[in-house]
């Protein structure tokens, strides 16, 4: 028994590494008739973030981490924020989570049999002579994020970058600080669009 446990918790770690190395899938479209090569400042959207109803990103320092990284691609780039004018765009994110179902297998096994999957197997000590096993349960957390830049004359969206990928809730906050860094800047090589 000792021994399977040691073997799931092998597995299990060898899984999670696997997921905390995951990239994520980065995307990006633009309105083809915007004069890119005219914005030089920006501001962040007016108001305050939308709220999406899970408190895991309704917070502070989701905010800040996104804000952060996000200014400072623009930054790099030139982009500068307005003294006593308007800039010339803005700047908001979304931001989900989703529960992606898990997976559940359930399998029967024959005591004695070295912990193999049995279809149908005998056991007097079980109703029916079957004995079945704890479901596996594997669940994650998929994550978007959207960047927009929206022209502040015509206040219509002209680019907007996308990010998803899976989340790994054991990460500590300067890992998940690296992670937002590294998504946002690899989004941002697409902006502005060539």
């Amino acid at each position: 028994m000792r021994r399977r446990w040691k073997e799931r918790l092998c597995a299990l770690l060898l899984i999670a590494s696997f997921g905390a190395c995951e990239t994520a899938k980065i995307g990006y479209d633009y309105d083809r008739r915007t004069n890119f090569n005219a914005y030089h400042t920006y501001e962040w959207m007016p108001g305050n973030q939308e709220p999406t109803g899970d408190t895991r990103i309704d917070n502070s320092t989701v905010d800040i981490r996104i804000r952060i990284a996000v200014a400072t691609q623009l930054r790099l780039k030139g982009y500068t924020e307005p003294v006593n004018a308007p800039p010339d765009f803005y700047v908001a994110y979304h931001v989900g989570l989703k529960d992606t179902a898990p997976n559940v297998s359930s399998q029967y096994y024959s005591p004695g049999m070295a912990g193999r999957p049995f279809a149908h197997s005998i056991d007097s000590r079980s109703p029916g002579g079957a004995h079945a096993t704890t479901p596996d349960v594997e669940s994650s957390i998929t994550g978007t994020l959207l960047v927009d830049i929206i022209d502040v004359p015509s206040n219509t969206l002209v680019w907007r970058g996308t990010a998803s990928g899976m989340v790994d809730p054991s990460l500590s906050s300067t890992q998940r600080d690296e992670r937002i860094r590294t998504i946002v800047n690899e989004m941002f090589t697409h902006f502005p669009p060539q």
